[in-house]
């Protein structure tokens, strides 16, 4: 989608963990709805251009890698990454991130959010689900992934399939029924999982509650 048709965009400042993250988004996601691409797209594959929005999910995922012990320079992958508010956090915290969406226009916001955080020309790759390719990284983020149902089961394979041996990975949601069966997917796939309670207080949510899903491979 050409940049005027997405309208005009913004840099926020948006506080994770007392640190501050430049985001670059559209100043009015809701235009997207209406456009006719979008439409052809959501006829076509369920397609919604759910990227241009900050989800709460994505703000517990920052918040947890802001204050997990990294390893430096540590490869990692986001799913999922939409705005990409946890990667961007990860590299202020010193991980190398390759952000993935499935939309290309997320990617470019992406992109121009980490040059604003002082992070110029950052990996960005357009990744589908459903061929998830071989390339295996120790550690996998994504932040409200698992909004339906349909895509449990699609996000547990993408792991199993993505995780390195002795890896991790760290997905968030808020609470949502749709993912109740996340974890009883990922044991089937082999993967390991330790549920925990997030929390937080946030100027554009307010309060939010939600979980942590700590993945690791048994093998």
């Amino acid at each position: 989608m050409q940049h005027e048709e997405i309208g005009p965009t913004r840099i926020d400042n948006i506080p994770v963990a007392g640190r501050m993250i430049k985001l670059v988004r559209p100043t009015e996601p809701d235009r997207l709805l209406d456009h006719p691409e979008v439409h052809d797209r959501n006829r076509a594959d369920d397609y919604m251009p759910y990227w241009a929005y900050l989800w709460p999910g994505a703000i517990l995922l920052a918040e947890v890698v802001a204050g997990m012990e990294i390893q430096p320079a540590m490869n990692t992958l986001e799913i999922g990454c939409g705005l990409g508010l946890a990667g961007l956090t990860g590299l202020t915290r010193g991980l190398n991130v390759t952000f993935t969406d499935y939309d290309l226009d997320s990617l470019r916001f992406v992109e121009a959010s980490a040059e604003a955080n002082g992070f110029p020309n950052v990996p960005t790759r357009q990744l589908d689900w459903r061929s998830p390719g071989r390339d295996q990284f120790p550690l996998i983020l994504g932040a409200d992934v698992l909004y339906e149902r349909k895509l449990v089961p699609l996000v547990a394979d993408l792991l199993a399939s993505l995780l390195m041996p002795g890896g991790f990975a760290l997905v968030t949601d808020p609470n949502r029924t749709a993912a109740d069966t996340f974890v009883s997917e990922l044991a089937a796939r082999g993967l390991r999982t330790l549920v925990e309670p997030l929390a937080s207080e946030t100027a554009e949510f307010g309060p939010i509650r939600g979980r942590l899903f700590r993945i690791s491979r048994v093998d």
